[in-house]
């Protein structure tokens, strides 16, 4: 449709663009009043005209039926302060007033389908509201009504709806998002997080909607990772719209289901004035107390939202300012001993771990208690260590290192374990294990320490339970709390400012049995003011538009962290007879329960650092002769780091009180800094279709996943600010009057810092990785209560440095031979026996490494379909499927994880104001897996849940 609408008062121009596209728009006149918009001309689809003309108003429209828009006053728009009353009915509107020929609603329930995806504005993406459609990068939202219909209530489920999203679990944790496979950065409004990977459940039963942006993040918006980042908006938001009521209005649910599943939530909102200011808040809270798939885990939750909104706070300025606080106590598991007969057939090793490590009965084992009845051969060193070995890359006669899977097998069994059997013959009645010799794989010491063969007379094969624990970590207890105070001025669209105050704090203490223990504490705070401005129409040529945003910014981060211990996963036993609880020989102290030398485990890691960020960024939103669009920006930050190992126990040395007993203090100090740039052109042509192309580099500080910039970072050659870099092309296209919404990518980004031949901050959070990859999604509602949307993606990554990379093997992989019963044929003892009770390492030889640059664990193929229709007695339905092609476990690629289908399908019934909803997920019961966070090991796996059923049931008051 061709439309020219002039530059002038709102009110105007929505009457001219109702003239040209025969449809009502419908308004309060409050909510235009003192607005003014741009011209708009040219051939463009009707939803693309009104979405020029409400661009920067802080107004959203919503479609009622083929002759009829509303236009929505939400918290943004601060032109009206009077309460509005409610509808009579669900399903009708209060008239209040006309404009012209238009009657204007005032609360409006919509009663057919909602806006075309590409209309929907994104306010986060790249700082400026723009259209799905007109942003040049790729963007996916989820709705309020898309996560209840759904069930999207865990990171691990946003995979269904949003491609690249495939999240690997640190101990079945999944706090942050992985977004193109590395770890996303988490905002909540708009204001980044703490690092979530790991220390907590990230519950998204207390949002409201989710938006996921792939890439570096806009330049306004300060450092951050490359693979993308995800904006939180909580269910406390509401508070905004709380002005706009008349009384108090709430809801209430419960959530039952599959594996003890039991959740309560409930919401209340209502409006409040205070000196003639027109305000409201809304109040959210979360309780859980529910079982999960392994056994020996349990989830239990409390969440408390609060927010409050008040107008003209100061002057012109609106106040928006809450808070959230959220226990979260659970524990970590993975499926240990994992082999691929174990993936494939379900054959799982059983045997407890051979000599008694815990000799004064306490119940668990110390570390002098390991030192002891664990001895190793030599020196103590981080390599020779009674339950930790490293191990040599074996190589052929001319020095050529072998291929893994192709290790000479050496028979026979280890020294010490021959000590321990002639000391001991009970444990090898039948004496075959003796029988063999001695023999097998040495590590670099010279001799396998006793505490890593596991006992003959518990040692075999059996079935696999997968609900049992592979990981015992018992108990993982992290508080959490946020808060912010905003002061907003919109009431000019053309010329708004905002400034946000963000404090985000992380406690958490981990108690476990492995026996790593950790009390972790983690503080930011953030000031961030930003200001937009649209140039004057009259100040530019008719051809051209400009609007312009900029940002300045201030933040801190300190990070605490002290911990003992290490993980030695494989040592429990999960089929055995005592597989429901630990047995003291499986056990171990830490310093979080026992920090005493003599008896349990002294902190062995105590650091801390603190850094700040200093920033300022622009960006321009260029609209050339209406259907070019340029979006460009820039920034600098500046930082200072203070970063120190504090004096600690030297388990390397397995001494304390000499010389070689504790480990010096080590500080670091210094200043970096950093540039960021994006570029996007976009082109719109007939039909709908809007080609585009991103060029963008972003900072980004190099810690760790608990926010900590360590001592070797700091020290680092190029310093501890680094930097990644995007390139991406893309088409998006609003097809079929706006009901097809359709979006294809190709991409590339990288590291832009590492320089060869190693990379010295290879520990830092930020992966030195190289992805590329195609993903398409879509949106299609071809009637108006029936859609459909669904995804493709095809990616591959790879790391630009490994040169130090270290792995880690199980026995059998490292040439250790089964013993076998010659008469029976029977194996009694499984190669892989010979290690369970420990854990061993080994570095990649350098003429092997560029067979390992592959990064693992994702799956490179993976698609999404989802439907749903709603009936007009208000019945729904909605099914999905996500297909994941077969991933590697581990980097050096001997393990796969099958590939996967899994379908999930739901019902829903809103009767006036009840809501009932039935889940199932996984309905087909699909056995499928995940790779933990890093991908050195192939011996744990995160085994996904079974089928499984929640229902739920709502109450609006």
């Amino acid at each position: 449709m061709e439309f020219d609408i002039p530059a002038g008062k709102l009110a105007d121009a929505l009457d001219r663009f109702g003239e040209q596209s025969g449809l009502q728009v419908a308004y309060d006149q409050a909510t235009v009043e003192g607005k003014r918009v741009v011209r708009v001309t040219g051939p463009m689809p009707t939803a693309e005209a009104l979405n020029h003309l409400l661009a920067n108003s802080g107004l959203s429209w919503k479609y009622v039926n083929s002759k009829t828009v509303i236009l929505n006053a939400p918290a943004t728009d601060t032109a009206s302060t009077r309460p509005v009353p409610p509808p009579e009915s669900p399903h009708a509107a209060t008239a209040s007033k006309k404009h012209g020929d238009v009657v204007v609603l005032n609360d409006i329930t919509v009663v057919e389908s909602l806006p075309p995806t590409a209309t929907q504005p994104s306010n986060f993406a790249l700082g400026f509201s723009k259209p799905l459609l007109e942003t040049p990068r790729s963007v996916s939202s989820i709705r309020s009504d898309q996560m209840t219909s759904q069930g999207i209530a865990t990171i691990e489920d946003i995979l269904r709806v949003v491609p690249g999203t495939f999240t690997t679990t640190r101990y079945d944790l999944q706090g942050g998002i992985n977004v193109r496979s590395v770890a996303s950065d988490v905002y909540f409004r708009g204001m980044k997080r703490l690092t979530m990977q790991g220390h907590a459940r990230t519950d998204l039963n207390a949002m409201d909607s989710i938006e996921i942006v792939e890439g570096p993040p806009s330049p306004i918006y300060g450092m951050g990772n490359m693979g993308g980042y995800t904006n939180l908006m909580p269910k406390s938001a509401r508070a905004l719209s709380g002005a706009y009521l008349t009384d108090l209005k709430g809801s209430g649910a419960v959530t039952i289901g599959s594996y003890q599943k039991t959740q309560f939530e409930a919401g209340v909102g209502a409006p409040y004035s205070i000196g003639g200011r027109q305000g409201g808040y809304y109040i959210f809270a979360l309780l859980e107390d529910s079982g999960d798939f392994v056994e020996q885990v349990r989830v239990r939750q409390k969440l408390l939202q609060a927010s409050s909104s008040l107008n003209n706070f100061v002057g012109p300025f609106r106040m928006e300012t809450g808070m959230q606080y959220q226990n979260s106590v659970t524990s970590g598991s993975y499926m240990n001993r994992v082999t691929q007969s174990l993936i494939n057939g379900g054959r799982y090793v059983q045997g407890m771990p051979l000599a008694q490590l815990d000799s004064n009965g306490d119940g668990r084992i110390g570390f002098l208690e390991m030192q002891q009845n664990s001895p190793v051969k030599g020196t103590i060193t981080p390599g020779n260590q009674p339950l930790l070995q490293n191990y040599p890359w074996p190589t052929d006669a001319t020095g050529k290192p072998y291929q893994v899977g192709r290790f000479p097998v050496i028979a026979g069994i280890p020294q010490t374990m021959m000590d321990y059997l002639n000391a001991h013959p009970e444990a090898d009645p039948t004496g075959l294990l003796r029988a063999q010799g001695v023999g097998g794989p040495l590590p670099t010491s010279g001799q396998l320490p006793i505490g890593f063969v596991l006992d003959p007379r518990t040692t075999g094969y059996t079935r696999v339970d997968w609900h049992r624990n592979g990981a015992f970590e018992r108990m993982q207890d992290a508080d959490l709390w946020l808060c912010y105070f905003d002061l907003v001025d919109d009431a000019d669209p053309n010329f708004t400012m905002k400034n946000q105050i963000f404090l985000d704090n992380l406690g958490q203490t981990k108690d476990s049995y492995l026996p790593y223990g950790e009390f972790l504490d983690m503080h930011a705070i953030e000031d961030k003011f930003i200001v937009t401005r649209r140039l004057p129409a009259e100040l530019l040529p008719a051809w051209l538009r400009v609007n312009a945003i900029g940002s300045l910014d201030y933040r801190l981060t300190r990070a605490a962290i002290l911990s003992s211990g290490d993980d030695f996963d494989y040592r429990q036993d999960v089929m055995g007879a005592n597989s429901g609880t630990l047995v003291p020989n499986t056990s171990f102290w830490n310093w979080v329960t026992n920090p005493s030398y003599d008896t349990g485990a002294p902190a062995t890691i105590n650091r801390k650092s603190a850094y700040d960020q200093f920033g300022v960024g622009g960006m321009l939103d260029v609209d050339v002769l209406q259907n070019t669009n340029l979006l460009l920006g820039g920034r600098w930050d500046g930082s200072t780091v203070d970063s120190v190992n504090y004096q600690r126990f030297n388990q390397s040395t397995g001494t304390l009180g000499n010389a070689g007993g504790t480990i010096p203090e080590d500080r670091a100090n210094g200043h970096d800094s950093g540039t960021s740039w994006s570029i996007s052109l976009s082109q719109r042509l007939p039909y709908g279709v809007r080609p585009y192309m991103t060029l963008a580099h972003s900072s980004n500080v190099l810690e760790d996943i608990n926010n900590i910039v360590s001592v070797p970072i700091v020290r680092a050659p190029g310093g501890y600010i680094g930097g990644s870099k995007l390139k991406e092309a893309g088409i998006k296209a609003s097809l079929f009057g706006g009901n097809l919404f359709v979006s294809s990518a190709v991409y590339q980004q990288t590291r832009a810092d590492i320089s060869p031949p190693s990379d010295p901050t290879g520990s830092a959070y930020r992966t030195s990785s190289l992805a590329r990859g195609w993903e398409t999604q879509f949106k299609w509602v071809p009637l108006s209560r029936f859609d459909i949307s669904g995804y493709a993606l095809f990616q591959s990554s790879k790391y630009l440095q490994n040169s130090q990379e270290v792995v880690e093997l199980n026995a059998r992989q490292l040439g250790f031979k089964d013993v076998v019963d010659p008469a029976s044929g029977r194996v009694i003892y499984p190669a892989e026996a010979f290690l369970y009770g420990g854990r061993t390492q080994m570095n990649i030889p350098a003429a092997l490494l560029a067979q390992f640059a592959k990064r693992t664990g994702d799956p490179e193929k993976q698609f999404g379909l989802n439907l749903s229709y709603s009936f007009a007695s208000g019945f729904g339905i909605h099914a999905g499927s996500n297909f994941l092609s077969s991933a590697f476990l581990d980097r050096t690629q001997t393990t796969v994880l099958p590939r996967s289908i899994v379908v999930n399908a739901g019902v829903s019934w809103d009767a006036d104001r009840w809501h009932f909803k039935l889940n199932g997920y996984n309905l087909n019961n699909e056995l499928y897996f995940r790779a933990r966070s890093t991908d050195a090991s192939d011996n744990m796996a995160t085994v996904l849940p079974g089928r499984r059923i929640d229902f739920s049931a709502k109450v609006d008051f």
